[in-house]
């Protein structure tokens, strides 16, 4: 009982650090597809001081929960087709938390083999900007 007390006394960035901080990987999977908390985890997300994503990305899509849940399934789940349509070989679907002292990021990773061998891991991220403003950071291929 005084734990719950003590759970709801915390901030959501004490209760994100606190149920993240040791945790390597949220999810592992074969597929995107096959997770189902986005929406959790992405409420869960603590709003961002400094919203900058670890690194430079081609496209930063800007928008509410639901907008910015589509806009990462469709891309993740595209890229996956992509990449899959290329012959290459998905090793590894996850997502793992990114904690800095006033930035707080969910990456999503895919882990492939090329048909030469070579083992490559692309990411996206989002952040959050606001109570209902997130950042979906992407250069993933976006199917037309």
């Amino acid at each position: 009982m005084a734990e719950a007390a003590r759970k709801a006394e915390m901030s959501p960035k004490e209760q994100f650090v606190q149920k993240f901080k040791e945790v390597e990987k949220i999810w592992s999977g074969k597929s995107f597809l096959h997770y189902r908390d986005y929406k959790t985890i992405l409420a869960e997300l603590p709003v961002s001081e400094v919203a900058v994503p670890e690194q430079e990305y081609r496209l930063k899509l800007r928008g509410n929960l639901e907008y910015v849940y589509g806009e990462m399934l469709y891309s993740l789940s595209g890229f996956e087709g992509y990449l899959r349509d290329k012959a290459f070989h998905l090793e590894e679907c996850f997502i793992r938390p990114v904690i800095r002292p006033s930035t707080f990021i969910l990456k999503f990773n895919i882990r492939y083999t090329t048909k030469a061998g070579e083992e490559v891991t692309r990411s996206a991220e989002v952040l959050r900007l606001g109570a209902t403003k997130y950042l979906f950071c992407t250069d993933y291929y976006r199917p037309l």
